[in-house]
């Protein structure tokens, strides 16, 4: 079974309450589609630590070294950025762009977008 965890925006988290991405993965829709007959388990659905954007490295920042452990820990093979922090790597939220290189480093598989 495929562990999966969804990454979203600290910010975003004003106006969002998760729904586009927790139904896109129950409904297997959109970026989770990629998973149709595939047994997966949604195992974390965490905000960043906060934003990055002055050039910090996640790294440095003891809350986001414990999530990506806990990730590890977990078993999680892939994690989902959510839509809230960029199309991909390009358009990302430079911190989350940082995270996303970080969660790669640690060997979770990165897919950019969930619903």
């Amino acid at each position: 079974m495929r562990k999966i965890a969804i990454a979203a925006c600290l910010q975003a988290n004003d106006v969002c309450a998760g729904c586009g991405c927790l139904n896109a993965f129950i409904d297997r829709t959109r970026h989770f589609s990629r998973y149709a007959g595939e047994e997966i388990r949604l195992v974390a659905f965490m905000r960043c630590s906060h934003c990055l954007k002055d050039g910090g490295d996640p790294m440095e920042d003891a809350g986001f070294a414990e999530k990506l452990q806990r990730l590890v820990d977990e078993g999680v093979a892939t994690v989902h950025i959510s839509v809230c922090a960029g199309r991909d790597a390009a358009s990302a939220c430079p911190g989350m762009a940082k995270m996303a290189r970080a969660f790669a480093a640690r060997g979770l598989e990165v897919v950019w977008g969930t619903h």
